[in-house]
């Protein structure tokens, strides 16, 4: 499976303005990747890009509706796994 040559930039860790979405247009985020797979990449290698990307733009949108868990409660449920 080809990868990604450098890592996206369709998503940014820097804090947004108020009132506005971290979660970039479908079609700008779609170009942005294939840009950025190699010349030999497949049909199955875009659709799995295309698959990870829609899940980071759910849960980016998730997390702006504020529907994530807290820091601290993941924490806390992952302990009892991790012992």
């Amino acid at each position: 499976m080809a990868r990604i040559k450098e890592q996206p930039v369709a998503y940014s860790a820097k804090k947004k303005p108020s009132g506005q979405s971290i979660v970039t247009k479908p079609k700008q985020a779609e170009l942005k990747m294939l840009e950025n797979l190699k010349d030999d990449v497949t049909y199955e290698d875009i659709m799995y890009e295309l698959y990870v990307l829609e899940k980071i733009e759910r849960g980016l949108r998730e997390l702006d509706e504020g529907k994530g868990i807290p820091h601290e409660e993941v924490k806390k449920s992952l302990s009892k796994w991790l012992k």
